[in-house]
């Protein structure tokens, strides 16, 4: 028996084969169009995390704005100001070599830092 592609196709279209292969076609296209709506949901949602922890600028932008309706007085606006540069001073200070424990041994709990959760 030859196996040749037009003996192939003429087999397709006389069963019934043709109409369950379409039906299976279907189901791939919409499991693919699922799929993608999924995956733009959540990169929607990343993205919009992400633009929420943008960091200190809109948080300080806030907070002049603050001053400036008369909801803080230029006080607290400096105290909050200094904790947050102390904050960025800290975890820049923090070391970046994944917590090991170098040759010294670890450091006393007084000059141990925890970053902030």
């Amino acid at each position: 028996m030859e196996l040749s592609a037009p003996a192939i196709l003429g087999q397709a279209a006389s069963g019934g084969d043709t109409g369950q292969f379409l039906i299976w076609v279907g189901a791939l296209i919409v499991a693919v169009v699922i799929g993608t709506v999924v995956l733009l949901i959540i990169r929607r949602r990343m993205i919009g995390r992400a633009d929420e922890d943008r960091g200190g600028f809109s948080t300080m932008e806030e907070m002049r704005a603050m001053v400036a309706r008369g909801e803080m007085s230029q006080e607290e606006f400096d105290q909050v100001r200094k904790a947050m540069i102390d904050k960025i001073k800290a975890a820049k200070t923090e070391p970046q070599d994944g917590g090991r424990v170098s040759e010294a041994g670890p450091p006393d709990r007084e000059t141990r830092t925890r970053p902030d959760r």
